[in-house]
């Protein structure tokens, strides 16, 4: 991605940030923490300003309640166009973002700061979410900013579990149930409560490894898929579930095959 100016409202932007959650002062003016910021990111901006004069900016202060996700997108918007500048890294400006981030990041739920597998890598869970997505890489105004609302951050929840494999014989009958297209599952939840010791959850589900539930039914387990719709009937396959992994003992008390009931007739 290139570099670019950003427009006086991303700093305007940031600058209300640092007043919403307690760097600058109520009765303070905002406008010489936005000089700071705009002299770091355009040292040298429109010729004619000397090196350490103050640019030409005053702030604009905004009655919204700035969603703290967005306020860290345009946090990292800002260290990324400016990053490559002079002395950023011993600058006032770097530790200002810094103490803003840090102070954000108090105000979010554990699973939004959670590091999550996007592609190929990881990322910060919060990255993901709409409040962050939504924000332009480089706002002009101040309402592009999406606003906190009812003062919730609604965070899905990135479940984890333990992967097992999909045994199959010669009398296989799924009718596109799970076992028809993949080999691998990821169980979720174990129980009617559908819940999972953490030393159990150590994997994602995915395309390839979708989520199941063990259910203790009839004197034993039996597993069905997690994203199934409330009210649907499953039966047997013939597939059985699998793992060499000691975990599952501990989560159920064997290490037997265990019946998949993925298949649904009309």
């Amino acid at each position: 991605m290139s570099r670019f100016d950003l427009h006086l409202a991303h700093i305007d932007g940031l600058v209300n940030a640092g007043l919403q959650f307690g760097l600058i002062g109520i009765f303070d003016d905002l406008t010489p923490v936005g000089q700071m910021l705009l002299q770091q990111h355009r040292p040298h901006h429109d010729g004619g300003q000397q090196d350490g004069e103050s640019p030409d900016y005053v702030a604009t202060v905004t009655a919204r309640a700035l969603h703290p996700i967005a306020a860290l997108c345009l946090l990292e918007c800002y260290e990324y166009q400016t990053s490559g500048t002079i002395g950023w890294h011993t600058s006032e400006a770097h530790a200002w973002t810094d103490r803003l981030r840090a102070t954000v990041l108090t105000r979010l739920p554990a699973e939004a700061t959670a590091s999550v597998r996007h592609g190929a890598g990881h990322v910060p869970a919060y990255r993901l979410l709409p409040a962050y997505t939504e924000t332009p890489w480089g706002i002009t105004e101040l309402d592009q900013i999406p606003e906190l609302g009812d003062g919730l951050i609604d965070v899905p929840v990135v479940r984890k579990g333990l992967r097992a494999e999909i045994l199959t014989g010669p009398f296989h009958s799924p009718n596109k149930g799970l076992s028809s297209r993949v080999r691998h599952v990821t169980i979720l939840g174990v129980g009617q409560e559908r819940t999972l010791p953490a030393f159990a959850r150590i994997a994602e589900p995915s395309d390839d490894a979708p989520g199941v539930y063990l259910l203790f039914e009839h004197g034993r387990y039996v597993a069905r898929p997690a994203a199934a719709p409330p009210g649907t009937w499953f039966m047997a396959s013939g597939a059985h579930l699998h793992t060499s992994d000691s975990r599952l003992r501990e989560l159920i008390g064997h290490s037997l095959p265990i019946p998949l009931h993925d298949r649904t007739e009309p």
